[in-house]
Formats: C-alpha cells, sequence, structure tokens
C-alpha cells in the first residue's frame, strides 16, 4: 500500500507494524504503544487529558520522540479512535439470521463506545483505517443471503452506523455526569418540566395528554439502555420490512 496516495491522517493507520525487537535491545516506541497510552489518558481524564507531551511522559519518552511516530495530535487522535474501536466480533458465531447479526454488530459498537466515550467527540469526516473497514465488512456479511442489492446493503450499514453514533453520543453525555464533567445533550434536558410551563392543552391537546400519562419520564427516569432498545426495534423492524419487500418483488 503506498501511504503517501492516502489523504492526510490516514496514512498513520494504514502502517506496516514495526518489524520484532531484537533479543537483548531496549523496548521502543511504537504506534500501538503509543495509541495504548493515550487511551488510558482519554479514558481516566477524557480528551481534553491527552496531550502530546502527557503521552510521552506516560511513557517515559521526550515529546520528539512521539513526533518521530505520529505528526500532530490529529493525528494521535486518529489512530487512538481506530484503535480503541478495535475489530469486531465474529458475526458468524452469531445464532440467527441478519437480524440477530445486525443487532450484535450495533451492541459490540455501542459496549466499545461504553468503554471509551471520548470517541463520540471525534467529529468530521472519520478516518478510513483498519478497524473501521473490519466493522464496515462485518456490516455487509451480516446481510448476506438476504435479496437486498448491494447498494442498498450499504445504505442499511450507513443507516445504523448513524444510529450507533447518535446513541453513543447519548452514552458518552451520561459517562461525563458521572465523571462529574460538563454533559450536554438534548435528551438529558428536563422535557417534562420545560414543555410543562408552555403547553396549551386546548392548543396542543397531544402534547398535554402525552405529559399527563408522563410519557416523556424525568432526568432521573431516563435509562439509555431503554432508549437504545427502542431505537434498534424500530431501525430492525424497519429492514425487515425493506428485506421482505424485496423476497417479494423477487
Amino acid at each position: 500500500m503506498d501511504e503517501e496516495s492516502l489523504p492526510a491522517g490516514m496514512a498513520v493507520l494504514w502502517r506496516r507494524p514495526d518489524p520484532p525487537r531484537r533479543p537483548g535491545r531496549r523496548p521502543t516506541l511504537s504506534l500501538e504503544r503509543i495509541a495504548a497510552a493515550a487511551i488510558e489518558l482519554a479514558d481516566a481524564e477524557g480528551l481534553a487529558g491527552v496531550s502530546m507531551a502527557r503521552v510521552a511522559e506516560r511513557l517515559g519518552v521526550t515529546s520528539m520522540a512521539l513526533y518521530r511516530y505520529v505528526t500532530s495530535k490529529d493525528e494521535l487522535l486518529v489512530l487512538m479512535a481506530d484503535t480503541a474501536m478495535a475489530a469486531p466480533p465474529d458475526l458468524a458465531e452469531v445464532t440467527g439470521d441478519w437480524r440477530e447479526r445486525l443487532e450484535a454488530w450495533c451492541r459490540g459498537q455501542l459496549a466499545l463506545i461504553a468503554q471509551h466515550p471520548w470517541v463520540v467527540e471525534l467529529t468530521g469526516l472519520p478516518p478510513i483505517g483498519p478497524n473501521r473497514v473490519l466493522w464496515v465488512e462485518a456490516g455487509l456479511a451480516a446481510l448476506e443471503g438476504t435479496p437486498l442489492p448491494h447498494g442498498t446493503r450499504v445504505g442499511v450499514i450507513g443507516f445504523l452506523s448513524l444510529h450507533v453514533l447518535t446513541e453513543g453520543q447519548l452514552i458518552a453525555a451520561y459517562a461525563a455526569q458521572r465523571a462529574g464533567r460538563p454533559a450536554d445533550h438534548p435528551a438529558m434536558a428536563d422535557w417534562p418540566g420545560l414543555l410543562g410551563t408552555v403547553v396549551d392543552p386546548e392548543r396542543h391537546p397531544r402534547l398535554a395528554e402525552a405529559l399527563a400519562a408522563g410519557a416523556f419520564g424525568t432526568p432521573e427516569d431516563d435509562d439509555p439502555a431503554d432508549e437504545q432498545e427502542l431505537a434498534l426495534t424500530v431501525l430492525l423492524d424497519g429492514i425487515a420490512a425493506l428485506i421482505a419487500r424485496y423476497a417479494s418483488d423477487g
């Protein structure tokens, strides 16, 4: 692979691993060690706790030594994100059909986000690293055997990826709140209290009825796991209907 042909920020993800260390030589830096040290900092303190200097200190080297492997903090963040999301599980071992496999695909990513919630703070065009490519491959493999054409399968994986990102952002917000860090997410607002001050039963009868029924819950009652269940069920039901339509047209 020609690293020079890759966009800026991606080349670090596809560099060949360092050659094995010879016996008796001092341990050298590697992209794997750098990523692991940076991830430990981010898990403990959030992205605000990550800097080139602090990662170098954690590894017992100078910042200049670190720059020989990653050229900037942006490149470090790219490396951290792909490493933290790891490789997907073997969905061939999942009992069931495409639905069970896609459910495991989504839950596997959400579980990793729960371990490393800072990942969803890295917005913008996602760098295409080895682990991300493996996740896309696994998602498409989960749909193998369905009547969906290739373009539709890619679309399905794209929609589910957006679901994972959205739910992951909520997971990250609750994780920040538990850690005592600022947490800002629309789902964490006091919707019953806010709506209760503006909803007029005559002008907004359906909203008033939903509020009276406790449908909006309270911030204390909210459980991200419940919302994940509902969202994933709705999405998978929609995919099932799409597959059934293609099968009937087949």
